[in-house]
């Protein structure tokens, strides 16, 4: 049984948009709504990251340069012979919390691939 295609979706767009769409849908062999029909059901359409994961993701950022910039003076210092007391259990550690930064804030920028309830 064929589905009735009554329903009317109004979208507005440039006329150069509307001709390269129609040519494109007239190489293809089909009408421009059949075209923009396959157009729109076959991409693939990411969620957008949620505001709240972008502003944390950014400042985990913040927080890893100003690791790397704690790391770099210790090192600085140890090789002009200034003593830093347990700089190697420092030096570990601020890399490890480093790693953990990255770890998260790679996990909140892949929550995007992940499927969401429509609103």
């Amino acid at each position: 049984m064929a589905r009735s295609k009554d329903k009317i979706i109004i979208l507005r767009v440039t006329p150069q948009e509307k001709e390269n769409w129609k040519s494109r849908a007239k190489s293809a062999g089909l009408n421009l709504s059949e075209y923009l029909r396959r157009c729109a059901s076959k991409r693939q359409i990411s969620p957008r990251i949620p505001e709240v994961n972008y502003l944390v993701a950014v400042q985990l950022r913040q927080i890893g340069i100003n690791l790397n910039q704690q790391v770099k003076a210790m090192n600085t210092a140890l090789k002009l012979g200034q003593d830093i007391s347990n700089s190697e259990e420092a030096i570990r550690t601020t890399l490890e919390v480093q790693e953990l930064l990255k770890t998260i804030q790679a996990e909140l920028q892949n929550l995007t691939n992940l499927p969401t309830q429509r609103r």
